[in-house]
């Protein structure tokens, strides 16, 4: 986990891109993940657990049973959830949810976790490095931070970015794109090692029919070469700390 700063001034030296290409090579998987929920429960079992961003927009998410938090504290030895909706929150508590009203980008919670969720959190704030400084505080020795953002090689993101007149909006409250690489940088510069991300499989929902040819070539596209990730809207990346690595 040595920066690229020990061996370089310049972040474009060849053998500075080598080294991040190999690690990132040796970090991805190469198989996508079909439910993204039951991976991330999988992940969190037996441990205790802090949620970040519980709400998902609006407390009717809450209502549906693919809702993340209420499936990943069915698993995890402790959950607590976070999120900074303030009536949102308060709604949650009246229902006998363990969740506050914190915004860890701000300081972190004075406990400590086994593992951190913040499911399509990050590219919604604007203090990414903050976030990630005090996940790592507040992880416990050993501990693992989950995140999952939006895949911005993603080859539907792509395809209309590249061919339609209009530009491209993901989500209007969308304040950043996050790849394997940047993710990496982000998280070693706060003591945390990208460990593995995994590409979640984009499954059902209405297609045009040139979408459905397209997914539906998707092994042979894959035979042919092309990374698994490009079908995944969205990304799984998991972080270790250091002594972890070390």
């Amino acid at each position: 986990m040595q920066p690229w700063q020990e061996l370089s001034t310049d972040p474009n030296d060849p053998q500075i891109m080598e080294r991040r290409k190999v690690a990132l090579s040796g970090a991805m998987s190469t198989r996508l993940i079909d439910d993204r929920v039951a991976y991330l429960c999988a992940c969190v079992a037996g441990k205790s657990l802090l949620d970040i961003g519980v709400v998902e927009h609006s407390i009717e998410a809450a209502q549906s049973d693919r809702w993340l938090h209420g499936n990943l504290r069915k698993h995890a030895a402790s959950c607590l959830g976070v999120d900074v909706l303030e009536s949102a929150v308060k709604a949650l508590q009246s229902r006998g949810y363990d969740v506050l009203l914190a915004d860890v980008t701000r300081e972190p919670l004075p406990r400590k976790f086994d593992v951190i969720v913040g499911g399509e959190v990050l590219e919604h704030i604007d203090a990414p490095g903050a976030f990630m400084k005090n996940c790592a505080t507040m992880l416990n020795p050993g501990g693992k931070l989950i995140i999952t953002v939006p895949n911005p090689w993603f080859i539907n993101a792509v395809i209309k970015s590249g061919t339609s007149k209009q530009p491209f909006v993901d989500s209007a409250d969308h304040v950043a794109w996050y790849d394997a690489s940047t993710l990496y940088e982000l998280g070693q510069r706060y003591g945390l090692l990208l460990s593995r991300y995994s590409g979640i499989a984009t499954n059902g929902g209405p297609r045009s029919l040139g979408a459905k040819v397209l997914f539906g070539l998707q092994p042979m596209w894959i035979a042919l070469g092309a990374s698994p990730l490009m079908f995944s809207k969205s990304i799984i990346f998991e972080f270790t700390t250091a002594d972890q690595a070390a």
